[in-house]
């Protein structure tokens, strides 16, 4: 399967992260690309048996929970396109400490669903990465797993 990661990132987590699920995938052998989604057009994702979108949570503009401003700005951009049933993936981090854990998810997920895209599998919210590398991978891995198309 050929799969795109679209991540954007603010301190490195989704980053890494996303490198990590890159491997996985790899490993099970996928051919991946990874990028960050302020290099990706919606028109490029369409390319893709598979997209998996990736971002932190986070306060903007004192609302807490939002998705990253490149995230924000690829689906504002994206709003009257569709996907038309493709595939499609999303994991975010985030901290459970806060009220709207993973809000980014949620966000995202309701403009794929929008967009006409099929949620392939359960969106994976990871808390902390990385404080628990080690744990959070294995979720990466495990979700890798899932992602069927």
């Amino acid at each position: 399967m050929n799969i795109l990661i679209a991540y954007a990132t603010y301190s490195g987590g989704t980053q890494a992260a996303s490198e990590f699920l890159n491997q996985t995938l790899t490993g099970l052998g996928h051919t991946v690309t990874v990028k960050m989604i302020s290099e990706v057009t919606f028109e490029d994702t369409l390319t893709y048996d598979l997209r998996v979108f990736a971002s932190p949570s986070w306060d903007n503009d004192g609302l807490e929970g939002q998705p990253h401003m490149d995230f924000v700005t690829f689906m504002n951009n994206s709003s009257d396109k569709k996907f038309s049933g493709k595939p499609v993936a999303v994991f975010g981090l985030g901290d459970s400490s806060y009220g709207h854990f993973c809000g980014a998810v949620d966000i995202i997920e309701e403009f794929v669903k929008k967009a006409e895209g099929k949620l392939v599998t359960e969106s994976l919210k990871i808390d902390g990465y990385l404080f628990n590398m080690d744990a959070n991978n294995q979720l990466l891995t495990d979700w890798a797993n899932k992602l069927k198309v």
